[in-house]
């Protein structure tokens, strides 16, 4: 793509749906696999090693969203390199601990867009602009002022999760039941955006039924995307979908607000399954929704009585009440909501 058809809408576009596919990439092995090798990996040295492989690749997400954000840019292989180091450095993912270097996480995707943004900005001003120095000068300049400004806006960036938390904190003051409805609506609305639900949950220590309202909004916004998408989208968006990844969907629902309506109803139905049902979690179950199971397994350890009935419930719950509730919520907002179609979900962006 050349600069002169390049326009601000198609620049941002290209980083968000660099993002999408990033998140994609990076989680679904863990996703997938995580929760599974979890339960039979002790004594089993292979199995340890794969599961230790699928935590390593969620951590190189930032470096993969660079890279694709680059490839939609057409940079060169060498490029991508860039803008990926740059974007990993800056994340957060890696911290310096004397004189050693700890990855962990997935850092802070907001902080990640920033990055990708500055440093293919700046890749695109200066390449074919130095000659025979090029690749002396941009492999050393792109990283540094890139990562070294993601890391700089780093904290501020992380004070607008940090923000959300104390919001999502105060519905806990809320009857449990409005806290439920109220919390599953605010995680169905984040779920598909850069901000980390499972950040905001940490962060405030998100437990009990609040942890499981969260759960039921990442089950709610999985559904709404699902809905929306089987009939405008490949196969394998949708799998995806299925499987709970989606987060893939940021560019989509960025460009078309409209979706936090069916996000908001379904939402309301996942807090109310979640108040009666008695769905509970922990900080770390609550981003998860019914991705690798997380979500059922935490909320079936914590409940009393028949263990039959508790997993009948839990399968209502998660599978069949808010798949149901999100096919005829679907097709009532296409019915009654003018701009609201299948269209508005498709995820692969028209060639400029």
């Amino acid at each position: 793509m050349s600069k002169g058809s390049m326009t601000p809408k198609i620049f941002l576009m290209n980083i968000l749906n660099a993002v999408g596919a990033g998140v994609v990439i990076a989680l679904l092995p863990n996703a997938l696999l995580g929760e599974l090798l979890k339960l039979f990996k002790d004594g089993y040295p292979t199995l340890q090693t794969i599961y230790e492989i699928v935590v390593v690749i969620q951590s190189f997400m930032p470096f993969i969203i660079g890279v694709l954000a680059a490839h939609q840019f057409k940079f060169s292989g060498a490029g991508a390199t860039m803008i990926g180091t740059s974007a990993m450095i800056g994340s957060g993912v890696i911290k310096v601990t004397g004189t050693s270097f700890n990855m962990s996480g997935v850092g802070d995707i907001i902080n990640v867009i920033v990055v990708v943004i500055i440093t293919c900005a700046l890749y695109m001003l200066l390449q074919n602009k130095l000659g025979s120095l090029e690749m002396i000068i941009l492999p050393v300049l792109i990283p540094v002022i890139g990562g070294g400004l993601g890391l700089y806006t780093l904290p501020y960036v992380t004070n607008v999760t940090k923000t959300i938390g104390q919001i999502v904190n105060s519905f806990t003051d809320f009857n449990p039941l409005l806290m439920s409805i109220l919390i599953c609506i605010t995680y169905a609305l984040l779920m598909v955006t850069p901000i980390s639900v499972v950040a905001i949950a940490t962060a405030i220590g998100l437990t009990g039924l609040g942890s499981g309202a969260a759960n039921m909004g990442i089950v709610a916004a999985c559904v709404t995307f699902l809905f929306g998408s089987i009939r405008i989208n490949s196969a394998g968006v949708n799998l995806v979908l299925i499987i709970g990844a989606a987060k893939m969907m940021i560019p989509v629902y960025l460009r078309n607000p409209i979706i936090m309506i069916p996000l908001i109803i379904n939402g309301t139905i996942g807090g109310l399954l979640t108040y009666f049902v008695g769905i509970k979690g922990t900080p770390m179950s609550a981003g998860f929704g019914y991705t690798g199971l997380v979500g059922p397994i935490n909320a079936f350890n914590r409940m009393e009585g028949d263990a039959m009935m508790n997993i009948i419930l839990l399968v209502f719950a998660y599978f069949i009440i808010p798949f149901v509730a999100a096919f005829f919520v679907h097709g009532l907002c296409k019915r009654l909501m003018a701009g609201y179609s299948d269209d508005i979900y498709q995820f692969e962006i028209p060639k400029q």
